[in-house]
């Protein structure tokens, strides 16, 4: 008989809501309260449901012991980041994330997948101005030199993102690209010593470009060493701050982004409406972002900005649909290619090299990494041929 005290307590120390353990589980909350009290007892399936909303085996929620859990991941969203309130959703989105990382770590190894060999000499370290500036300039000519070989057929900034990913996972870092609840959080990046560093982008509700402007963002966190989860436009705290200004630098170099400023009509130039626009169109940022960096560059003051951000408060869904759709581009629209961009290049391609060498089977990288058999041979070959491209 499953203990009530373990499964209040799991929860409250998960700090899931009931209601929310309902949705995520499809037992109602009054049954729920009835398993908590011990007036009655869950079936089988409830409680298989009910650890994997935890993140735990069901034998554990069968023990009189409590658990012992860690706590949930970093939440830079607040203004002094601590352990997240997250629901049970974004958590598993963590929680699996982290499982494929642990397998990827461990492949990494098994497998001796020749990763990039030029990944010794890329800029490296603290986020700043200057090593933008360098990473960019490493970057685009490392893009340059594949381009053409990646087949890319999105747009500009889809294609930015597409070859930014496969840079980082030539060198080891997993990017992956799924939905997750937002009011959780746009990214998070994980990574221990058992875990190969592992950056998430929620595509559910925010534009290509606002997914582009977390990428980089969350490369950030990578570059300090900080895990947890983030929303590039909640800035609460000075980590954030960082992490912006530096994907800005990046993605609009200060020379560069001034460029396309002064090329704008005297009439645009005018309207800070019209001019976060423009600009937006003809760059790699978001509008949020370039109003942001508009500031930044003092092309428009405060007031402006802050007029700018009142007026997008009141803009609804429709009034936005122009700005969404999903940063990975057409190509995965085709279902192999569309798996692989939710999961990543890299633990697929290592999981075509452990099946080559008879360290996994095809059922184990089912359970893995959640990647189906019927797909497994088109989505190998596609991640494949574009991480040849990606490590040469």
């Amino acid at each position: 008989m499953p203990s009530p005290r373990v499964l209040r307590t799991v929860r409250e120390n998960r700090q899931f809501e009931l209601n929310a353990v309902a949705r995520a589980t499809g037992i109602s909350a009054s049954r729920l309260q009835e398993f908590e009290s011990g007036k009655r007892e869950p079936s089988f399936r409830q409680m298989e449901s009910l650890a994997s909303t935890y993140g735990l085996p069901s034998y554990l929620l069968g023990s009189d012991a409590i658990p012992n859990l860690p706590e949930a991941p970093t939440d830079f969203r607040r203004p002094n980041p601590g352990p997240g309130h997250l629901s049970p959703d974004g958590m598993r989105r963590i929680w699996s994330a982290a499982q494929a990382g642990q397998l990827t770590q461990q492949l990494l190894g098994a497998t001796e997948a020749p990763l990039a060999t030029w990944a010794d000499t890329v800029p490296k370290g603290e986020p700043s101005s200057k090593l933008a500036e360098d990473l960019r300039a490493y970057f685009d000519e490392w893009f340059a030199k594949r381009e053409k070989a990646f087949r890319f057929t999105g747009r500009a900034e889809q294609n930015f993102f597409s070859a930014f990913r496969l840079f980082l996972e030539a060198q080891g870092t997993t990017v992956r690209v799924n939905d997750a609840p937002a009011e959780d959080y746009l990214g998070f990046y994980l990574s221990d010593d058992e875990i190969a560093p592992t950056i998430f982008i929620n595509r559910k509700t925010s534009a290509p470009k606002a997914q582009l402007f977390t990428l980089i963002h969350e490369f950030a966190h990578r570059a300090m060493g900080l895990t947890g989860v983030s929303d590039p436009f909640k800035l609460r705290n000075q980590t954030e701050r960082r992490c912006n200004h530096f994907a800005a630098e990046f993605l609009a170099p200060a020379s560069a982004f001034k460029a396309i400023v002064e090329q704008q009509p005297k009439p645009v130039r005018s309207d800070a409406f019209k001019l976060v626009d423009s600009v937006s169109r003809a760059s790699l940022l978001s509008k949020h972002a370039s109003a942001i960096r508009l500031l930044e560059t003092e092309y428009i003051d405060q007031k402006q900005l802050n007029g700018w951000l009142k007026f997008r408060q009141q803009l609804t869904s429709r009034d936005l649909k122009d700005e969404e759709s999903d940063i990975t581009g057409d190509v995965f629209g085709v279902p192999h290619a569309k798996r692989v961009g939710e999961l990543g290049y890299l633990p697929v391609y290592l999981a075509k090299r452990a099946l080559d060498r008879k360290l996994m089977s095809s059922v184990d990288i089912v359970k893995s990494i959640a990647l189906s058999q019927t797909l497994q041979d088109r989505a190998f070959s596609f991640a494949q041929r574009r991480m040849d491209v990606a490590v040469s």
